[in-house]
């Protein structure tokens, strides 16, 4: 089950750093588990993961009851308002990394750059 690989599996973070380094581009997207927007957000980019050897994303889920901590520490390092679920950002490297939105910027994005039909956007 595609979905859900990206929360059971166990790489040594070492091995994630070697893989992200080899991309060109990187998409972050960090959620709340029980949101629908943050599975779809997940859904979406591991069929474009999928189709483009060349995409790269990283998926953190948190309990409902942390989001309000990591949604503040997402906008403060950001410099952002964003505070819903899911939080998306794009870059390979700390230095380079900027926010997208939720998903229905996220979903703009694979719309017009990767031409992928998304639902709910």
């Amino acid at each position: 089950m595609q979905l859900f690989s990206w929360f059971f599996s166990k790489q040594s973070s070492s091995d994630n750093a070697d893989e992200i380094s080899k991309k060109d581009v990187c998409y972050h997207i960090e959620g709340f588990l029980s949101c629908s927007y943050f599975h779809t957000a997940a859904e979406a980019a591991d069929r474009l993961a999928a189709k483009h050897s060349n995409v790269k994303v990283e998926v953190s889920a948190f309990p409902k009851q942390k989001w309000p901590e990591r949604s503040m520490e997402l906008r403060k390092n950001f410099s952002t308002d964003h505070r819903t679920s899911p939080f998306i950002y794009e870059g390979c490297g700390s230095e380079n990394q900027k926010v997208i939105g939720g998903y229905t910027d996220f979903a703009r994005i694979l719309k017009a750059t990767y031409k992928m039909n998304v639902p709910r956007d």
